[in-house]
This record gives C-alpha cells, structure tokens and sequence, in this order.
C-alpha cells in the first residue's frame, strides 16, 4: 500500500513538472512583445495588426514642403489628410478602409501576418503580406478622354519581413507592387518597391523611427521616374493611443500613390514636409 502510495506521489509529480515545462515552453514561443507600437511605422505598413476583435482609428496629416517663414515653414500650407479605420478580424488578420483629401482615394486595405517571430527564437521573423483596392473619387474629366470607371483604381501589394533584434531595435524589409489602372502620359502603370524601415527605443514606449523606400517603374523609359522616399521621426505610445511625428518627401498619404507618383519631391533636394499620425485602438 505505502509502495503503491509512492509510486502514484512520484508519477503526480512527474506529471505537475512535464505540465510546468509544456506551460513554459509555451509561453517562450508565445510571439515577442510589442514589436512596434502601431501598425503603421511612416508611411507603409508594419508586421502588426489591431488586437482581434479590436477597432482603431489612424489620422495622418501632412503639411506643405518647408520653405520659408512666410507659411510659417509649410505649416500653413495646404496640407493632406487620411483617415482610416481598421479592424482585427483575428490575432493575424485586419481589414480597413480609408479616405484620403487631395486625390479624394478611397481605400480598402486588408493585412495577413502569417509567421510571428517568437521569444523563444524558433520563429526568427515576422512576415506579412498587405493588400490595397484604391479609388479615385476625383471628376471624371480628371481621368481624360479616354475615361471608364475602371480608370479610377488602382493596386498595392507589398511582402514585409520585420525582426526585434533587442527589446530596443526593431527593423523591416519590404517589397512592393503598384498598378495604375489609368496614368498621365510622362508616368507609368507599373512599379515596384524595395523598403526599409524600423525603430530604435530611446526610453519607454518612446522611439526614433525611419523609412527609406526605392521606386523603380518597370518601364525604364518614363520620363519622370519617381523620387526614392525617407522619412525620419519621433514615435510616442501608450496602450490606448500612438503618435508619430516626422519629416518626409511623401505627401500622397496612399502606398501606391507615394511609390508610383511622387516625381516631384526629393528629400536629398530639400522637397521637406512635416507631418504627423495619431493612432487611437477602441
């Protein structure tokens, strides 16, 4: 009976610390802790997604090119405004929709992550894919001569693969495919993206971040290729709100709109916009 008694005592124990060591085991390759505080760095998307069954509003505002004290350096310029909702349909799986003021293009957007990068390591990266449907909701006579409704849309794909290197850096690569529906003559219906992006944390869930991003239109002959984009800022966060402040050559405010046609503003030229994103989760 005592013999019987030890044996179901060691087995019940050996069983509580295979049960710990699972628990364990699990928690380690739970996915890392806030890779990024939003789901937007600048410009383009992050490997991150609104919790499930969460909704958030993002407002993105950018002033005019800085020149002169006159405008008060491109604050009282015009300016261009996005506002955007987005909701997470599960833990890896968000859909939203936005709007933007100058090209009036409205967006659906949608976003897959479909590998975390875990605490335990076993999983290195995050990767995720993004998708836009945008249309221009400009006048017809915009679109020219040879008009349908078809004109008004355009595409963006883009593959991201982002790592936490250390609870302070995080860092992301990206690629990208545009397409117009309908362009201006001197611009072209193709391109791709090549992108660069992360934040390092100066204290708490405050952060220095940056975007690069290269366009290279598929048909080399375009007459005004477009320009390649940086952006560098300043993020702030907390667990209801995100906030970005920065400086960047884009003022399109929609992926496909800043990969494909921004031939005018060059940041190395001096083409400086400021500008800012609030992130508010519900």
């Amino acid at each position: 009976m005592k013999r019987t008694l030890l044996f179901i005592f060691i087995f019940s124990f050996l069983g509580l610390m295979i049960n710990a060591q699972e628990e364990v085991a699990k928690k380690k390759d739970k996915p890392v802790r806030s890779p990024y505080e939003t789901t937007i760095l600048i410009d383009f998307p992050t490997t991150l997604n609104p919790a499930a069954g969460s909704f958030q509003l993002l407002i993105n505002h950018r002033f005019g090119v800085v020149k002169s004290i006159s405008d008060l350096y491109g604050i009282y310029a015009p300016s261009n405004i996005r506002m955007s909702g987005e909701y997470g349909i599960t833990k890896n799986i968000s859909i939203g929709f936005s709007t933007e003021k100058n090209n009036k293009m409205q967006d659906l957007h949608w976003k897959w992550t479909f590998l975390n990068q875990t605490r335990s390591g076993a999983i290195p990266v995050s990767i995720a894919y993004y998708g836009a449907l945008g249309m221009d909701a400009r006048d017809k006579e915009v679109f020219g001569i040879n008009y349908n409704t078809l004109s008004r849309l355009s595409f963006f794909n883009e593959l991201i693969i982002s790592r936490k290197f250390s609870p302070k850096l995080t860092a992301q690569v990206g690629a990208s495919f545009s397409h117009f529906n309908m362009v201006k003559r001197e611009a072209k219906h193709d391109h791709i993206g090549f992108h660069l992006g992360g934040r390092y944390k100066v204290w708490n869930s405050n952060s220095i971040i940056f975007e690069y991003s290269l366009p290279y239109a598929i048909n080399r002959t375009a007459e005004n290729p477009p320009k390649q984009g940086l952006s560098l800022g300043m993020e702030f966060g907390s667990s209801t709100h995100g906030f970005q402040v920065f400086a960047s050559n884009y003022d399109k405010l929609n992926p496909q709109m800043n990969v494909g046609q921004n031939i005018v503003n060059d940041f190395f030229a001096g083409d400086i916009l400021l500008g800012f994103n609030i992130t508010v989760r519900f």
